[in-house]
């Protein structure tokens, strides 16, 4: 995989370099070539004058691209420029699909679009997506891809423009569209493609609730006027420079166990905030500030990660509110990727990445892609380069938050932490079984019901084990019912010590315990089962003439469970385990039972 970037200037130059001996030696031995336009110019002639260059030298070449808020090239941040990349392929074949998105119909708009990328062939390697987040409902697009298996790394943005009354564009060889969404399919068992996502913010308010929304225009905030959060919390003005000002302090909020950030856009007379992606009725959500620590920490990992992938080439696509918000020190961000391989990209109004079988659209975030074709060619690590930009890095950030700012932010944090640690307590009080310090019934329907949905949603596994003591008979009259909770608790300590953060423990019923554990099949279950059982039998927890023992259901979902179905198979598995002499594992799935 070969790669060449460019900055247009005119046609003749472009046809120059286009036919020069450097470009021709890479292009010899090649499958298929892609070109990416990244532009700061809406013209639509210009680009079409662009392609039809690039297609009288390479007839067969794919050509992409969008309008931008900046540009990317080797790291730097370029403005109000055109830049070419171009990517030679020696083994990979690359296909691109163009649609014009109906407002009506963006959720078959998605359903449509994974089976076109579906039939471009086998071996996919992953896709790039560029698409219009102010005239389409990206999350609807997304919502009908989901539909189908996401296998394989999707990532891109959403294209911006300098001027706001212009419009924004994505394009795919000679076809232009200003409401649309453009695919390029990579396909190949040679190719590899490392694709992550990263945020950087930090939550400065209370939780607030989203209780009023139309469309993609949030309306009230805890049943007041959306505008008066800012106005209260940061004293901004409902004026032309509402979003220069606010972009700074966008909304975080939790979505399918994935942190994302919503940038307000624009805000009206009447004090609706208008946002360039999706928020959702009932959605919680804290009002946010970039926090150099994370953001510092999150590009060095990636940064990590990407010496050892082993890029023929990196792309960027990197939030409009990161370039305002660090102006020209967005490259001490940017460029230490180029010190790995050659780096371009864009400035975008939104970023699609994809995270466990599902496509996350964010603002204000940045999406780090390497592509290699063939083995690993190891990176030399140009360490001096390297610690002298992440130092850079630091004292940006640091001189950013300096002073009075940084305290006055510092004091923000900590009232709203104290209060979120007021309101953890109260929730954990309701939540907690007062004998044991486990979760108590109400609140493990509540995470039964999660998991159930989490499960039919992602078709993932999750498991139960119901386990209850083998003595607690004896202990069920008044004068040993201090012993039998002094059991009971002990017994919780040993539970809550030996599952993983994930897993949940609670007091079901009586003196049952109930373990919920994410993302695990019945195998696993069972062994996890068989790990307390003994645990339990050698533990010096009970200071007990005769031995303590349990007996454990086990259970797991299945397609077409409910939650009635997998407690009750857990529930006569328990039977099982204890009629046949306690201390002993009994799974049951729909068709069999098995003793352990």
């Amino acid at each position: 995989m070969k790669n060449f970037f460019y900055v247009f200037s005119d046609n003749e130059s472009l046809k120059q370099f286009l036919n020069s001996p450097e470009v021709n030696a890479s292009a010899a031995n090649t499958k298929s070539v892609l070109f990416q336009i990244f532009s700061s110019q809406t013209e639509n002639k210009v680009i079409d004058g662009i392609a039809d260059i690039i297609i009288s030298v390479f007839p067969t070449a794919v050509i992409t691209g969008a309008t931008t808020v900046g540009e990317i090239l080797e790291g730097l941040l370029y403005t109000s420029t055109i830049v070419l990349s171009i990517s030679f392929f020696e083994t990979s074949i690359v296909k691109s699909i163009g649609l014009s998105v109906d407002s009506e119909n963006e959720l078959n708009t998605g359903e449509d679009l994974i089976r076109a990328i579906h039939a471009a062939g086998p071996d996919i390697a992953g896709v790039l997506l560029l698409s219009t987040p102010l005239t389409v409902n990206i999350a609807e697009i997304f919502k009908g891809m989901s539909k189908e298996e996401l296998s394989f790394p999707i990532f891109g943005g959403g294209t911006g423009v300098y001027d706001s009354v212009e419009h924004s564009i994505v394009f795919c060889g000679n076809n232009f569209y200003n409401r649309g969404i453009v695919a390029v399919v990579f396909l190949g068992r040679d190719l590899h493609i490392y694709a992550k996502t990263f945020l950087g913010w930090q939550s400065l308010s209370k939780e607030m609730t989203i209780t009023e929304i139309d469309g993609m225009l949030l309306k009230k905030v805890d049943d007041v006027n959306a505008f008066d959060i800012y106005k209260r919390y940061l004293n901004l003005q409902n004026d032309k420079d509402f979003f220069k000002n606010v972009l700074e302090f966008p909304l975080l909020l939790e979505r399918d166990g994935e942190m994302i950030v919503r940038v307000p856009f624009c805000v009206y007379e009447n004090g609706y905030i208008e946002f360039i992606a999706d928020l959702k009725p009932g959605e919680k959500f804290h009002i946010g500030y970039e926090d150099p620590d994370i953001v510092i920490r999150n590009s060095k990992a990636i940064q990590d990660d990407l010496y050892d992938f082993s890029p023929n080439v990196i792309f960027l696509f990197s939030n409009i509110c990161r370039r305002f918000s660090s102006q020209a020190d967005i490259v001490l961000e940017t460029q230490p990727y180029n010190l790995i391989a050659p780096t371009a990209g864009l400035y975008t109004y939104g970023e699609f990445c994809s995270v466990k079988n599902k496509i996350l659209l964010q603002n204000s975030a940045i999406v780090v892609v390497g592509m290699r074709e063939g083995e690993k060619r190891p990176i030399q690590k140009s360490s001096v380069a390297d610690e002298t930009l992440n130092a850079k890095a630091s004292e940006q950030y640091t001189n950013k938050h300096s002073g009075i700012i940084y305290k006055l932010l510092h004091f923000i944090k900590t009232v709203s932490s104290e209060l979120e640690r007021s309101n953890r307590d109260l929730v954990k009080i309701s939540g907690i079984d007062k004998t044991t310090q486990v979760y108590n019934r109400y609140k493990l329907d509540s995470l039964l019901q999660y998991e159930m949905n989490r499960s039919v949603r992602y078709h993932t596994n999750f498991s139960v084990i119901i386990l209850e003591p083998d003595i607690c008979e004896k202990y069920n009259d008044d004068s040993a019912l201090c012993r039998g909770n002094d059991v009971l608790a002990r017994l919780a300590k040993i539970l809550k010590n030996n599952i993983r953060r994930t897993d949940a423990v609670g007091k079901w019923e009586d003196e049952k315990f109930l373990v919920i554990l994410p993302e695990t099949n019945p195998e696993q279950a069972c062994i996890v089962a068989e790990k307390i059982r003994h645990i339990i039998i050698s533990s010096s927890e009970f200071f007990s003439a005769e031995q303590i023992s349990c007996s454990f259901g086990v259970s797991s979902f299945f397609e077409g469970d409910d939650l009635e179905k997998i407690m009750l198979r857990a529930e006569k598995s328990l039977c099982k385990a204890k009629s046949s002499g306690g201390n002993k594992i009994v799974y049951t799935d729909p068709t069999m039972s098995k003793t352990i």
